[in-house]
């Protein structure tokens, strides 16, 4: 997974390709790489949206200007995002019809979902790891100390 300003970069770029390809008139089975390429960073750009809007609270207690900062930039990306799914989903309107639109989305949510379940959540127990070693630290050196007062 990308971290989100690189994932929008890469989607803007993918998108940007893709309608450049279509308007020089390559044909839409022609750039579903492209597609697929700017599928895999709009989601990584999307799941970062949603994290932010569930911040951990040590985050929120410690970063708790670059949350909302976070928030808002991630905001404006996700609605970047949108528009230019709008124009593909479009594009691939106009190439395959309505039953080839269905089909497509259909496809798309299989495999965000899988996406999803695999690599999603091997992030999200990485960082809830991280966050319990953090933790065990922490408290580690706060009993040490009090022991220290004490003695």
């Amino acid at each position: 997974m990308l971290d989100p300003l690189t994932a929008a970069a890469t989607a803007t770029k993918c998108y940007a390709m893709v309608k450049g390809l279509v308007e020089a008139g390559r044909e839409a089975h022609d750039v579903m790489g492209q597609i697929g390429q700017w599928y895999g960073a709009a989601s990584d750009v999307l799941y970062a949206e949603k994290k932010a809007a569930n911040p951990n609270p040590f985050k929120k207690l410690v970063f708790s200007k670059s949350v909302e900062a976070e928030a808002i930039q991630l905001f404006a990306l996700k609605k970047k995002m949108q528009a230019q799914q709008r124009e593909i989903l479009d594009l691939i309107m106009l190439a395959y019809g309505a039953q080839g639109l269905e089909e497509f989305r259909s496809i798309r949510k299989q495999v965000a979902k899988e996406r999803q379940d695999a690599v999603y959540r091997q992030i999200e127990m990485r960082q809830q790891i991280a966050q319990g070693f953090l933790l065990v630290v922490l408290l580690s050196a706060l009993i040490a100390l009090i022991a220290l007062m004490l003695s």
